[in-house]
């Protein structure tokens, strides 16, 4: 099994205008640019033109790169920021039909979980995809920054200090940001799943 391409590398490679690398880049993040988009907007229609926005921001950014952190903090920064630019456009563009489905199984824009690889009984099964939609919602109706974070913190991997740089936020406004967003699944999600959501 090989090891996973250093990030820091491939954009230093880039920046130095190196042949094939920004193909390298591209063929390194896409699955996870497009994984981190689909999970901080609603808009899952947009995650394509969403990730394509991504390496086009970081293709212009090259020469300025500064391999001083980690590139997926670098990397995770402009999703970020173009993932809120989106959803607050979006929301000043919304409309609402009385016909559109409210949340439910079909709901493409849920936050998506790890698929469980255990095998079960029809039932359990049934009970688990159940426990999963509905905490999938409760992600989805927390705050914007706190959805955020948790998913930086939760699906993307990154530690207090990474999620402050890349919400330009300190370290003691990620805390609490990450605190209350548990706090408010517990919360809401303690009365429909009991003592262990």
């Amino acid at each position: 099994m090989s090891e996973p391409p250093d990030g820091r590398e491939l954009m230093l490679a880039v920046a130095a205008d190196r042949p094939g690398a920004f193909e390298d880049l591209v063929r390194a993040y896409e699955a996870r640019v497009k994984a981190a988009c689909k999970r901080s907007v609603r808009d899952v229609a947009s995650v394509d033109d969403l990730a394509q926005e991504v390496f086009l921001r970081l293709f212009r950014s090259r020469h300025r790169y500064q391999p001083t952190a980690r590139f997926e903090t670098f990397l995770y920064r402009i999703i970020f920021n173009l993932c809120v630019n989106h959803t607050q456009f979006s929301n000043r563009r919304r409309t609402w039909s009385l016909d559109a489905p409210v949340g439910g199984a079909d709901d493409e824009g849920a936050p998506s979980l790890p698929a469980d690889e255990r095998q079960g009984a029809p039932l359990e099964l049934l009970e688990e995809s159940e426990r999963a939609l509905l905490v999938r919602e409760a992600v989805e109706e927390l705050p914007d920054n706190q959805r955020r974070a948790l998913l930086l913190s939760r699906f993307e991997g990154l530690g207090y200090e990474e999620i402050g740089a890349v919400m330009d936020l300190s370290l003691q406004a990620v805390k609490s940001l990450l605190w209350r967003a548990r706090e408010n699944l517990r919360r809401r999600l303690q009365p429909i799943l009991g003592d262990n959501p």
